[in-house]
């Protein structure tokens, strides 16, 4: 009995060698790192971080235009409690971005994006994000509302009811 129930534990340890294998991560490349927080850097990714927080808690906002002004500064300051909690992993997050990254790309490939997005045009590029999204979002939504509209259209109307 204690000899079959050694050998199941060993046979278990061996099947789950290759298991626990495959859930360790090797360390990132040091060099890779780098080369991904520089990417950040002229990406720009904490201003996007930034950008993306104001945008929430403006949304936010708006969407408790409908509570009183006492549920309303309730409302900001628990978002703000949050949002504060949430920046607090800010370096954390930024961290795990970074070995995404390096896990990703090679350091090499890092650095040619990295000088493209610092030439004028990459640059350029990076400066006009933001308002190409905006009205690239607003097409897709024109899109939708026509084929909306044409489904609604080519419905059958609604026989009435007797």
């Amino acid at each position: 009995m204690w000899l079959r129930f050694v050998t199941m534990i060993a046979v278990a340890s061996i099947f789950a060698l290759p298991l626990r294998a495959e859930n360790v991560k090797p360390a990132a490349d040091p060099a890779r790192v780098t080369a991904a927080r520089d990417l950040m850097t002229v990406l720009g990714v904490t201003k996007q971080m930034d950008t993306a927080i104001d945008t929430m808690k403006t949304a936010f906002l708006q969407s408790a235009n409908s509570a009183s002004n006492e549920q309303k500064e309730k409302f900001s300051a628990e978002f703000d409690k949050s949002i504060a909690k949430l920046m607090a992993y800010r370096e954390d997050m930024m961290t795990d971005f970074a070995h995404l990254y390096a896990e990703t790309f090679t350091a090499e490939e890092m650095k040619t994006v990295a000088d493209f997005y610092r030439s004028g045009a990459g640059a350029k590029f990076i400066q006009a994000t933001p308002d190409l999204m905006q009205k690239g979002a607003a097409i897709g939504m024109s899109y939708s509302t026509k084929v909306m509209d044409e489904m609604r259209r080519a419905a059958p109307a609604e026989a009435p009811k007797p």
